[in-house]
């Protein structure tokens, strides 16, 4: 090895050490603050088995810290957090919410800037630029259809395909999935979108409040097609034996899910240790495990 060679090495080794410690120096002062906090609370539309599953770690990591969770759905969630930070009552430290209400709330300055040591894993289209989330994980939305009412080689292949005639009255949809409708506009183009949209719509469509219960709807076999519903909730339903299976469109929309330390969190050591575990290669495999996609690669 020559000089030039051996100075790069030691300085890559020196650069390496100098970071380790800087993250190791923050996160013991997180942890001495935190032990003064004992608690933290996390506002957050992951459902109720797998959030409890994370706090249940991270507890027995830092068991001088009890964590709390509020759980409800991505817009339920959104109104409750800007209803309470009207009134003054938000007290949530942790908010993890479907994508494009991640950025409603940060263009209301209610996500305070944490850039978390851990969040260096991840590309830059899974962070905001200004330091305000990272991505948790993501959900693919994809075409679930009832395993024993509609054969493999029947499905629709486009999304054109589904305003067949034979379709009408036989597929489910979220009501309340704004998010998905504006990548759908963004990925057809705004005025093909809205009109396939608009003839969607007239294939009497069943609409359901969030994915689990269009997926239980098809699994149901009340009808036998879901568009744009969560694949890994699919994967879920289809692991417990339900008929249901997906397939993907000709493209397929990915909603990441922001992670936030909460502005003015009334226990900011206790969250920024709570999202480094979340954000953790630890806690993405846990997910990964439980058939959700993390952001992390």
């Amino acid at each position: 090895m020559g000089k030039f060679s051996r100075t790069i090495s030691f300085l890559s080794i020196l650069l390496h050490a100098t970071h380790v410690g800087a993250q190791s120096d923050l996160t013991a002062k997180l942890i001495e603050g935190a032990k003064k906090e004992g608690r933290f609370l996390w506002y957050t539309a992951l459902n109720v088995n797998d959030s409890d599953m994370l706090i249940k770690r991270f507890e027995q990591k830092y068991p001088f810290i009890k964590g709390e969770m509020l759980r409800l759905g991505s817009t339920q969630l959104l109104t409750k957090i800007l209803t309470e930070a009207r009134t003054g009552a938000f007290k949530g430290d942790v908010i993890e919410i479907a994508g494009a209400l991640g950025h409603i709330l940060k263009t209301n300055g209610l996500l305070d800037k944490y850039v978390s040591a851990e969040a260096a894993a991840y590309p830059a289209s899974m962070k905001d630029a200004d330091g305000a989330w990272t991505s948790f994980f993501f959900n693919t939305h994809v075409l679930a259809y009832n395993s024993r009412m509609v054969k493999k080689e029947e499905l629709p292949n486009t999304f054109e395909d589904l305003l067949q005639s034979k379709w009408k009255g036989k597929i489910a949809l979220r009501d309340d999935d704004f998010d998905t409708f504006g990548m759908m506009l963004r990925a057809m183009g705004r005025d093909k979108g809205l009109s396939y949209m608009k003839r969607l719509a007239s294939q009497s469509v069943e609409l359901r409040k969030g994915s689990s219960l269009a997926i239980q709807l098809i699994a149901a076999g009340e009808v036998p097609l879901g568009v744009n519903v969560y694949g890994t909730r699919v994967e879920e339903f289809k692991k417990q034996g339900a008929p249901i299976d997906w397939v993907p469109m000709e493209f397929v929309i990915a909603a990441i899910e922001p992670l936030a330390v909460a502005a003015r969190a009334p226990h900011p050591n206790s969250a920024r240790l709570f999202v480094d575990f979340l954000l953790s290669k630890e806690s993405a495999t846990l997910m990964r495990d439980r058939s959700r996609i993390p952001s992390r690669p």
